[in-house]
C-alpha cells in the first residue's frame, strides 16, 4: 500500500482524488493539508511514501512548503500546477528544488480530469516504486552499469568523433536532470542541442526561460523555421512535434502537429528519428529519466547508423523507464550517472 499525503486548499478536490486513488486499492490517504504550513506539519507526523502538493495555496504556498521539506524531510514530491504562465515558472522552479513531478491542477467536471486522475495514479506509482529501490527494497538490475565510472574511464570508454548536433531526450524527472548537464557544458565549441521535455505548453517556456539564466549556452523554446546554431540548446515546445529538416544547405526546426507519437507530443521519438535521417553517424543522442519508452525506437535508428548514445544509469534516475527501454533494445553505448553526463557530451566532442 503507498501512503498519500494531500496537501490542496480544495476541500473538493482533495475529496475527489482521495477517492480516486483508494479507489484503487493500492494507495491510502493517511493525512490531508489545507496550505503549506499543515502540509509541513503532516510530512513531519506521518511516514509517507509520497507528497501530492498543490503549487498555489494560501498561509504557506507549496514552493514554501516544498523547500521547507526538502531540508528537514525530504520525500517524493509530486505538484499540481495551473496552466498559466506564472503557474508554469513556479512548477519549473519546484522541479529544481526537488519536486519529482508535476501534473497540470485537474478542472473539476472536464473532460481531462479523468485522464489527469488515471497519469496521477500510473505516475506516482512509479516515482514510489523507484524511490523504494533506491532505499534498498530490492536488488537493482544491470549492477555493472550501474557503478559509477571515473573520469579516465569515461574518456577511456569514449572516444572523440565527429558530431553536428546532439539530442536529448527526457521526462520525469527530466527538469533538474537537464540543469545537471546543460549548465555544465560550454558555449564555445559545443554543436547545436536540440531537446524534448515532456511538458505541456506554457511549461517549456518557463524551463528554456530558466535555463537559459543560469547556463552558459543559450536555451530558448524552439520556433518553427528556427536555424541551428551552435552553442545553443533548443527545447521543443509544448504540445507540438519538433523535427529537424535541411533547407539551403542549412539545418533548420520544423515544428508543427499536435498528434502523440509514443503516447507523447512533444516526442522523442519524432526528434531523434529525424536525427537520423539527416545526420546518419554524425549525431550524439542522450536520454535521461522518464517513465515509458518514448525515444527507443528513434534512438534505436540513431545508433545503427552510427551516432553514439549515452543513456542515464539506473542509479541517477527518478524513473528508469525511457533509458532502461533504451539500454535493452541496444540502442545505448554507456550509461552514465547524471553527473557524469555532461562530461560523457564533451568527450565525444573532444572538450574535456
Amino acid at each position: 500500500m503507498i501512503k498519500v499525503i494531500l496537501a490542496d486548499d480544495s476541500v473538493f478536490l482533495r475529496k475527489v482524488v482521495k477517492e480516486a486513488l483508494e479507489q484503487t486499492q493500492k494507495f491510502s490517504v493517511i493525512a490531508q493539508a489545507n496550505n503549506g504550513k499543515e502540509a509541513i506539519e503532516a510530512v513531519k507526523a506521518h511516514q509517507a511514501d509520497i507528497l501530492i502538493l498543490d503549487c498555489e495555496m494560501p498561509v504557506m504556498t507549496g514552493l514554501e512548503a516544498l523547500r521547507r521539506i526538502m531540508q528537514e524531510k525530504p520525500l517524493p514530491v509530486f505538484m499540481f500546477s495551473t496552466l498559466t504562465s506564472e503557474g508554469a515558472s513556479v512548477t519549473v522552479r519546484a522541479l529544481e528544488y526537488g519536486a519529482v513531478d508535476f501534473l497540470p491542477k485537474p478542472t473539476m467536471g472536464s473532460q481531462e480530469f479523468d485522464e489527469t486522475i488515471d497519469a496521477l495514479i500510473k505516475k506516482i506509482q512509479s516515482i514510489v516504486f523507484r524511490h523504494r529501490i533506491k532505499l534498498g527494497f530490492r536488488p537493482t538490475a544491470t549492477v555493472k552499469e550501474q557503478q559509477t565510472l571515473s573520469s579516465v574511464e569515461i574518456n577511456n570508454r569514449i572516444k572523440p568523433k565527429h558530431t553536428d548536433i546532439i539530442a536529448i531526450g527526457s521526462s520525469t524527472g527530466g527538469v533538474l536532470a537537464l540543469q545537471n548537464v546543460i549548465t555544465k557544458l560550454p558555449k564555445k565549441g559545443m554543436k547545436p542541442i536540440v531537446c524534448v521535455q515532456h511538458m505541456p505548453p506554457n511549461f517549456t517556456k518557463s524551463l528554456a526561460d530558466r535555463l537559459n539564466s543560469i547556463c552558459e549556452l543559450e536555451v530558448c523554446e524552439a520556433v518553427n523555421g528556427d536555424y541551428l546554431e551552435d552553442g545553443k540548446c533548443y527545447i521543443a515546445p509544448g504540445g507540438y512535434q519538433m523535427r529537424v529538416t535541411k533547407y539551403d544547405g542549412r539545418y533548420k526546426l520544423k515544428i508543427q502537429g499536435d498528434e502523440k507519437v509514443s503516447g507523447h507530443c512533444p516526442s522523442c521519438d519524432v526528434l531523434f528519428e529525424s536525427v537520423s535521417e539527416l545526420f546518419t553517424s554524425n549525431a550524439l543522442g542522450v536520454i535521461l529519466t522518464g517513465m515509458g519508452a518514448d525515444g527507443t525506437e528513434g534512438l534505436f535508428k540513431m545508433h545503427n547508423k552510427g551516432s553514439f548514445v549515452i543513456g542515464q544509469n539506473e542509479a541517477s534516475c527518478v524513473v528508469y523507464g525511457m533509458p532502461r527501454a533504451a539500454f535493452e533494445k541496444g540502442a545505448v553505448d554507456i550509461q552514465l550517472d547524471i553527473m557524469q553526463v555532461s562530461q560523457g557530451i564533451k568527450q565525444v566532442l573532444n572538450l574535456n
